[in-house]
């Protein structure tokens, strides 16, 4: 959303040098930055192109359709985030005008002591980078006690844009003589007047252009919402980013246009009224903008609230409406992309959820930091349909602070129609064959962890010597590598630019159902397997309905709902008989037994993660 402005201000440029007293022709200048500006919002359109595909993936065009805009305005997690995301843009919107137009009138118009520092000091959100803001923030809610939530996302909002509003007013007061304001209280107008009735007219288009550029800012922010979220407060940006692990669907292309769409409006009347090009017209756009957008952040609920803190598609509506109508209870659902981004918000202290969803790799780390606390398996009878094999697993082998939600492997997924003869080992992402078409995730333990297990060791090997014949392997592999991607190797599969990936179990049996030429398989030296759990954070406000809910989701019709929504197997024995045929038979989903027990969970290695690190950088670099 921030490059819109430049955008619009670049088509103008080229505008300006094309024009030519013979007619319209193109200048050097005017092609070069046609180019640039083509090369850097080219995705945008692909964006919104590719959300009228009628196919689930961007590499794959199936024809024309409506369907994912259908789908999108019935989504309640979509709309919900998209609501959160106005709500949040307009509050912050009001506040930062607010201080930022008092702020810019107190630098321009007054001498005050220690202008240059509070100049710096106004500058500072706009120079430190984002990430290092919302750590900051995050850090000092945390040591203040603050509950996570809508107000933290608008304070630290506020925070960094009343700069952008500061540097659009005081640029308008700067150029505005003062001589208007100082008649004004000669005739005997009080300051107040003064200002309401002098400064305020002649600086309004200022404003406004700063409101619609914070708003926009707002709506966009992603990094420093990430840090100062809390349950039910998750924004469109958090959604969309979150999609890492499952894909993002038409669904977001669909949203995502929609809101781009508005977002130009609005920018370009900015754009308008900061060049003093002030309309009715630019105002009128404007405002149908915003009044459309304000009706979507109106919502809530008066009943008990369950908060979830989860990956993105991972929890079916149908299953979440199922359980708010059961125990007339309102499910607020977060979502993150890693289980570092779920640890670090867990130890910040300031987010309270019910629900929490960690792979097994961290769950010992959880534990051990005070951060989950035990459940009460007697609150969960349906604790007996899971299948025995999922039950008592070393990183909880008394299930006490941990309950199996969903699994999966990661091995070799290939095109059939590409790879000469079938795939068994980890041997083929190292065949020069099939150089510029094999990828691995980027993921420094499953990466080492495939070098490993064809090496016939640990992939939680702490031996040095060990490790480093891994990185070696791994290096004299880097020439073949077409890339190093966990967010995107199935799409890299499907439209055929790789032929063979390391990839996940559930993400591959998407797209094996929609391209019969794609097959997975578990080598046989073994690979990782992930259990995905259901815990309940040491600070859980509603412990009870936590219970409760882990009760409904190991219900056998629930499970195999989410499930089938999913894509992902079940640990749930009971759920087989309701879970879809075609899934039950996908060897990416549901592998034969043998080949489970050739798997090995990610345990923590304590400082051998360090050697690993520094090879994996090597790697990377090369």
């Amino acid at each position: 959303m921030r490059g819109l402005s430049a955008l619009i201000s670049g088509l103008y440029l080229i505008a300006v040098t094309s024009k030519k007293k013979s007619g319209w022709l193109p200048s050097p200048l005017a092609s070069f930055t046609a180019f640039i500006y083509l090369f850097l919002y080219a995705p945008i359109v692909v964006l919104i192109i590719f959300s009228f595909n009628r196919s689930r993936f961007a590499s794959v065009w199936r024809g024309f359709t409506w369907e994912w805009y259908a789908q999108a305005w019935k989504d309640v997690s979509l709309i919900s985030s998209l609501r959160m995301s106005l709500m949040v843009a307009f509050l912050t919107t009001i506040v930062s005008v607010a201080i930022g137009t008092a702020a810019a009138i107190a630098l321009a118009r007054y001498r005050i002591k220690l202008r240059q520092a509070a100049e710096t000091l106004i500058m500072l959100p706009v120079i430190i980078p984002e990430i290092v803001i919302g750590f900051a923030t995050a850090a000092l809610f945390g040591l203040a006690g603050v509950a996570f939530g809508l107000t933290t996302i608008i304070a630290a909002h506020v925070a960094f844009s009343i700069s952008y509003v500061v540097f659009l007013v005081r640029a308008r007061l700067v150029s505005l003589s003062s001589s208007f304001e100082e008649a004004a209280m000669d005739l005997g107008a009080t300051r107040w007047q003064t200002f309401v009735h002098v400064t305020l007219p002649l600086i309004l288009p200022a404003i406004i252009s700063a409101a619609l550029l914070v708003f926009t800012l707002s709506l966009d922010d992603y990094v420093i919402t990430s840090f100062v979220a809390g349950p039910g407060a998750t924004t469109l940006p958090m959604k969309i980013y979150s999609m890492i692990k499952t894909g993002v669907t038409p669904e977001i292309n669909a949203i995502s246009s929609v809101l781009l769409v508005t977002t130009i409006l609005l920018v370009f009347v900015s754009e308008r009224l900061t060049a003093g090009r002030l309309s009715r017209r630019a105002i009128g756009v404007a405002a149908v903008a915003l009044l459309a957008l304000v009706g979507f952040s109106l919502g809530g609920s008066g009943r008990k609230q369950l908060n979830i803190y989860i990956w993105s598609d991972y929890l079916p509506e149908e299953v979440i409406a199922e359980f708010e109508h059961r125990f007339d209870a309102k499910v607020n659902v977060e979502f993150f992309d890693s289980d570092e981004a779920l640890l670090s918000k867990l130890q910040a202290g300031g987010a309270s959820y019910d629900i929490v969803v960690p792979s097994n790799s961290i769950v010992t780390i959880l534990r051990e930091q005070g951060l989950i606390q035990p459940i009460n398996l007697n609150l969960i009878p349906n604790f007996e349909n899971l299948d025995p094999q999922f039950v008592g697993l070393p990183y909880d082998p008394e299930n006490q602070y941990s309950i199996p939600y969903m699994w999966g492997t990661s091995g070799i997924a290939y095109r059939k129609d590409k790879v000469a003869g079938p795939i068994d080992s980890w041997a083929a992402m190292w065949d020069p064959r099939y150089k510029d078409h094999i990828a691995m995730l980027n993921d420094v333990r499953e990466t080492f962890g495939a070098a490993l297990k064809w090496m016939g060791k640990s992939l939680n090997s702490a031996d040095p010597d060990e490790i480093a014949e891994a990185a070696r392997l791994l290096m004299r592999q880097r020439s073949l590598v077409l890339a190093y991607d966990s967010d995107t190797f199935e799409d890299l599969l499907l439209n055929g630019e790789a032929w063979i990936v390391q990839g996940f179990s559930g993400d591959i049996a998407r797209v094996m159902s929609e391209d019969p030429n794609i097959g997975y398989v578990i080598p046989k030296e073994g690979c990782t397997i992930f259990v995905d759990n259901l815990c309940i954070p040491v600070n859980a406000g509603h412990v009870e309905l936590a219970h409760e809910f882990i009760n409904f989701v190991l219900e056998a019709k629930t499970a195999a709902a989410i499930a089938n929504g999913t894509g992902f197997p079940s640990p749930n024995l009971a759920a087989r008989e309701f879970i879809r045929p075609d899934l039950l038979a996908n060897e990416a989903a549901y592998p034969p037994k043998e080949a489970i027990g050739r798997c090995e969970f990610i345990k923590e290695l304590g400082e051998a993660i360090s050697i690993y690190d520094r090879y994996w950088t090597e790697i990377k670099s090369e």
